[in-house]
């Protein structure tokens, strides 16, 4: 779209309540040989998005001002020392030359979509290199830069409150970090624990004036249905009704579903229909791509988000629930339930 205001809608744009963010840069982005965050991720998704005929932009690369509200000049500078090489900023964080550009695209697309979130489109950011593991100075987990962060502090600077909304297998300690004293942002996350990165635990509120803006669900290796939709009944949703939020972001990984080996987890895609057509529902929202590493499976599930984002109706689910953790849930101990 020719017009620099993102939230100037084509007539196509106009037509529909979802616009997708994506661009062939994110491909040039390799880790490395054999690593999961591979570049044939976003074909798979671009194969199972075609038929919808949703709009895509390619939005636009972040600026110092965006990255600086998350992260360090410092960390930043050490971003952008690594543009053009083949490298690593952490173990399991590799960089291939076309990579910081990616990033920066990555983070930019991610404040595009918030000005375009807010003014009345959903989002979804089809974005590589993932973020939520980034903390402000440091890379790590396959990430770079903070998307979702990056989104939701640039709502923050705009004047509105936001809750983001993270489902990935791998709890987002990044974001976590970067938001755990702001009562302007709530976290939710609910993760396989134990697990990578080791962080999350449910005592884990906030502090200072973001005390009570953190919410950890902590959930066991093969958690399914039952053990999602029930937590997003009694905590999530209540929370969000709590805090209220002027638009919420999708930290939106995908290796929480059935058959991704990395995660562990055993959500169906009718659970995670349920999951963002109820929160989609009640709130503008947007999502910005995590993980999810089965290429067989991964464009059908972000589909299934995206289609929920779009307004399509949630499919009617049985849950069985496991009546020990209905009484864990029932019985959760947090500021923002207690309203």
């Amino acid at each position: 779209m020719a017009s620099t205001d993102p939230t100037r809608f084509s007539a196509h744009e106009r037509e529909t309540r979802l616009i997708i963010y994506d661009n062939p840069q994110y491909d040039e982005h390799d880790p490395g040989w054999g690593h999961p965050e591979c570049p044939a991720r976003l074909p798979a998704i671009r194969q199972a998005l075609a038929h919808h005929h949703w709009p895509v932009r390619q939005g636009r690369k972040a600026s110092f001002e965006d990255l600086s509200r998350v992260h360090t000049e410092a960390y930043i500078d050490h971003v952008m020392a690594a543009a053009g090489q083949t490298t690593r900023l952490d173990p399991d964080t590799g960089v291939s030359p076309g990579s910081v550009d990616a990033a920066l695209l990555a983070a930019g697309s991610s404040v595009e979509a918030a000005e375009v979130t807010l003014a009345g489109r959903n989002c979804f950011v089809t974005c590589r290199p993932p973020g939520h593991h980034a903390t402000p100075d440091r890379a790590m987990g396959f990430c770079l830069f903070n998307n979702a962060a990056v989104a939701a502090a640039h709502m923050v600077h705009l004047g509105y409150r936001v809750a983001v909304i993270d489902p990935d297998a791998h709890h987002g300690n990044g974001t976590q970090d970067i938001f755990y004293r702001s009562p302007d942002v709530l976290y939710v996350s609910w993760h396989r624990s134990p697990f990578f990165p080791g962080t999350g635990l449910a005592e884990e509120l906030g502090a200072g004036s973001g005390a009570g803006f953190t919410l950890n669900i902590p959930l066991p290796m093969g958690a399914d249905d039952g053990l999602y939709l029930t937590a997003l009944q009694r905590l999530v949703l209540p929370a969000l009704q709590a805090f209220q939020p002027d638009a919420v972001i999708f930290s939106a990984g995908f290796d929480q579903m059935e058959g991704d080996l990395l995660g562990g987890m055993d959500l169906s895609r009718e659970g995670l229909a349920v999951i963002y057509n109820a929160i989609a529902a009640r709130w503008r929202c947007m999502a910005v791509l995590e993980g999810g590493y089965n290429l067989r499976r991964l464009g059908g599930d972000v589909e299934v988000a995206a289609r929920m984002m779009a307004g399509h109706p949630a499919p009617d689910v049985a849950v069985r629930v496991n009546d020990d953790w209905r009484a864990m849930f029932d019985n959760w101990q947090h500021p923002l339930l207690e309203l």
